[in-house]
């Protein structure tokens, strides 16, 4: 992986996920399966695009998102609530992706911790 970041969009693998969101047909379908894999990078790209497209503020989100996410509809509360379920769960597991990475760090690395943050920061926006 080429770029690593405590952001939901600081990595490859979140931006590579928003560009099949993008060309996806059906946005919540994707979104919905997304949430269904666990891809921890996917589910933290995809509750960051559901708090935007909820028009949630705080958000930090790449630039491409919030153009995106402009003028679409408000996902339904039940995704909201799946994504934020689906966050919960990595949070949780020592052994999800990324999170492993994180914690190899330690419980009091600045990152780890920012990491955390940011995953509960857009928890309590789908909420």
């Amino acid at each position: 992986m080429g770029t690593w970041s405590t952001e939901s969009f600081g990595n490859d693998d979140a931006l590579d996920w928003f560009s099949e969101l993008r060309n996806a047909s059906s946005p919540v379908p994707f979104i919905q399966e997304t949430l269904k894999s666990g891809s921890t990078e996917g589910v933290i790209a995809a509750g960051a695009v559901l708090a935007v497209l909820a028009r949630k503020g705080g958000v930090d989100v790449h630039p491409d998102v919030d153009e995106w996410c402009a003028g679409r509809d408000a996902p339904p509360a039940s995704l909201m609530n799946a994504a934020a379920n689906a966050i919960q769960a990595i949070i949780e597991d020592p052994e999800a992706d990324g999170h492993d990475t994180w914690a190899e760090l330690g419980e009091d690395d600045e990152d780890y911790l920012a990491w955390l943050a940011n995953l509960r920061s857009i928890q309590a926006l789908l909420r």
